[in-house]
């Protein structure tokens, strides 16, 4: 018999309790330091290029070698703070985006596991039915109207 599972995956109590308590912890972080921003303020405020980036670092680092041109409503303390709270964050997201993408490539492949087996089953339910058993007629009705653009006797083939 052919097994279709392309990934198995079991979490254990522990684990699950720990990954939630984790990410409660990072979204009580979240929550306190950072401010959720409206779609016009994402707009409006935007991120900026890797081209203003290399601006950035480089007025940074010239702000620090001349600070006589340094206009007064601009503190470098609080330049400086922002440009290390903006690193830290990248550091973080560049890690988030990793443990996403993982999570997101184990989720198509559990996906695809579970489409393939409810594509079996429904196979098979269908047989018993065209055989006329009659505890597999209903099941097939509740499967079959996943499957409206095909006949009954053309259905979902793959």
């Amino acid at each position: 018999m052919k097994n279709n599972d392309l990934i198995q995956v079991v979490f254990t109590e522990e684990e699950l309790t720990a990954t939630n308590t984790h990410l409660d912890a990072l979204l009580t972080l979240a929550n306190k330091n950072a401010p959720g921003l409206t779609p016009e303020q994402r707009s409006e405020y935007g991120a900026i290029n890797e081209t203003n980036k290399l601006l950035v670092n480089k007025a940074k680092i010239i702000m620090l070698e001349n600070p006589k041109y340094t206009p007064g409503f601009v503190s470098p303390e609080e330049f400086e703070k922002d440009f290390a709270a903006r690193e830290q964050i990248e550091t973080m997201i560049r890690k988030l985006d990793q443990i996403r993408l993982k999570l997101n490539d184990t989720k198509i492949l559990l996906d695809n596991d579970n489409y393939m087996d409810a594509m079996a089953y429904y196979r098979s339910v269908r047989y018993f039915a065209n055989e006329h058993d009659q505890e597999a007629m209903p099941l097939y009705n509740e499967l079959k109207q996943f499957f409206p653009n095909h006949n009954s006797q053309k259905e979902e083939a793959k």
